[in-house]
């Protein structure tokens, strides 16, 4: 059962994963004013009082709250995995912290989604938020790999390829955080169609990087953004030259990887999820933000960064083979 419910929660994570990105590509993190409920009710009412000054919008407002229902289920399915691994109920061994560790988080997840709702859409929070729903799946995939049968390399992993791979996957960590910073302060568009220049120019002389990262007070609307396009196109220059980092990145991991043989599947994955998600970043701007793509975008970011953690379970978790 325990390994029943991680397989579960892995599915529910990437779901919630996905629905967040939608609700928040689809302006909807606003459709329900108020949480957990939505207008005081658990279910999108047809209308509203006029205590609230947000009018009704009942297609972001059901979209809003499907990601909340979804999420809520995957909270009450970490708790079940927290109970079975307290009590032992695992099949292969498993120390109680991950999944205190994961309960924990997810507790701090539940709470970055109300004050989401509660500081509007504030850009750091949705970014925390953003992350939260990365690291908690990304800690349901560890879980469910240590309940698989250890692996047997056949070749010893040299300590310098150990390292590149925590420095990659650091890296790709750094990547995901610039890529929320974009979407949440409306920058994707900032650069207009142009590829790879910003605004026709390779690089324009009048961003603003002096606010690009700003933080800005608690209590004001940052719906579609505050940023002043000079800022929101430093953004997603600093995007862009992050992209071009991790690539090279990755690349240079598959290099240094290259004559294991038992992680080329790995390898091969990593490469080709990379090949895709350049090409959904370029699409995304020529064709300014098509949501199915920008949906993607996010997802194989996701996907991403379980590729290299699976890579990294086999590295740090098993053993030669004598």
């Amino acid at each position: 059962m325990y390994t029943k419910t991680l397989n579960l929660s892995i599915i529910l994570a990437l779901i919630v994963v996905i629905l967040g990105a939608y609700a928040r590509l689809a302006d909807a993190g606003l459709g329900c004013p108020d949480w957990p409920g939505c207008y005081g009710q658990l279910l999108v009412p047809d209308v509203v009082s006029s205590e609230y000054e947000r009018p009704l919008d009942i297609a972001k407002a059901w979209k809003e709250m499907v990601h909340r229902y979804a999420a809520s289920t995957l909270g009450l399915a970490i708790i079940v995995i927290f109970i079975f691994a307290a009590l032992g109920k695992t099949e292969r061994a498993q120390s109680i912290r991950v999944p205190a560790a994961l309960l924990l988080l997810v507790g701090f997840q539940g709470a970055l989604g109300m004050w989401t709702v509660t500081e509007l859409v504030h850009p750091g929070i949705v970014t925390m938020h953003l992350l939260g729903g990365f690291s908690t799946t990304t800690l349901i995939f560890w879980l469910l790999l240590n309940q698989r049968k250890p692996i047997q390399l056949n070749q010893d992993i040299s300590k310098r390829d150990k390292i590149i791979l925590v420095v990659v996957t650091v890296l790709l960590a750094f990547q995901i955080f610039l890529g929320g910073w974009t979407s949440t302060n409306y920058a994707a568009l900032s650069c207009g169609e142009y590829f790879p220049s910003c605004l026709d120019q390779m690089w324009p002389d009048n961003m603003d990087f002096e606010n690009a990262f700003y933080w800005g007070p608690l209590g004001i609307d940052y719906e579609f953004g505050v940023l002043e396009n000079p800022a929101r196109s430093a953004i997603q220059m600093v995007h862009r030259v992050g992209a071009l980092v991790i690539t090279g990145a990755l690349i240079g991991l598959a290099f240094a990887y290259k004559n294991y043989t038992m992680l080329r599947n790995n390898i091969f994955i990593i490469l080709l999820l990379l090949s895709i998600q350049v090409g959904l970043g370029i699409i995304n701007v020529v064709m300014s933000l098509p949501m199915f793509a920008a949906i993607m975008h996010n997802a194989v970011a996701l996907g991403l960064l379980l590729s290299l953690i699976s890579l990294t379970h086999k590295v740090f978790k098993n053993h030669k083979t004598a």
